[in-house]
């Protein structure tokens, strides 16, 4: 059985991971190494699943505290009014589900940002995140211990070892996504559609 300091450990880095503003700690590869160190086994994967799903939901709180402290000051900003436009009305919590699914990409962050700067509910805003988040762990740890696993085997590497690496290659990646300009990235990808089925006969 698992040690309660190893899942207070998982839901910790979770937690801080996103709790830091639009980029943070790889937390279900960190997840996914812990898991393999303590041995692979459906009740450890449940119980860290269950660790990390919760920690990265209740983080979502810290943003919604900072959109709401600072929510003047964040009017101007190129990305939150870009995300604003985005999201209104009754998709707000569709998006939000969504966005706390997707990997690597911060969008759930700027969502509670922006709850928190127009007074969303945030006890409605955690409940649909913690649905989104152990999803997402579900799927990334799982995805990832067994990739780490195989990958060992072919390498002859630690999966301890494996994981820790990818921990700081992810963890570099993170910070490489915050520095895109999203608004821009949006408008090239837009204006080449919009081009293409103009020119489709």
């Amino acid at each position: 059985m698992i040690g309660y300091y190893y899942l207070a450990l998982v839901f910790a880095i979770s937690f801080v991971s996103n709790a830091t503003p639009f980029f943070g700690a790889p937390y279900t590869v960190i997840a996914s190494t812990i898991l393999l160190k303590i041995g692979f086994s459906p009740s450890n994967f449940a119980l860290i699943v269950f660790a990390s799903g919760l920690g990265a939901a209740l983080a979502k709180s810290v943003m919604y505290g900072i959109g709401y402290g600072v929510g003047s000051n964040l009017k101007n900003n190129k990305n939150v009014v870009f995300f604003h436009r985005l999201i209104k009305g009754r998709s707000f919590y569709v998006a939000l589900f969504i966005a706390a699914v997707i990997p690597f990409f911060p969008f759930d962050d700027f969502i509670f940002l922006i709850g928190g700067a127009g007074n969303a509910p945030l006890l409605k805003m955690v409940e649909v995140t913690v649905v989104s988040k152990l999803i997402k762990s579900s799927v990334e740890i799982g995805i990832e211990a067994a990739g780490i696993i195989q990958i060992g085997k072919l390498t002859g590497i630690s999966p301890v070892t494996l994981g820790v690496v990818s921990s700081i290659v992810f963890g570099v990646l993170g910070v490489l996504l915050f520095k895109i300009d999203w608004e821009k990235l949006y408008a090239k990808v837009e204006r080449y559609f919009r081009q293409h089925s103009s020119s489709t006969p």
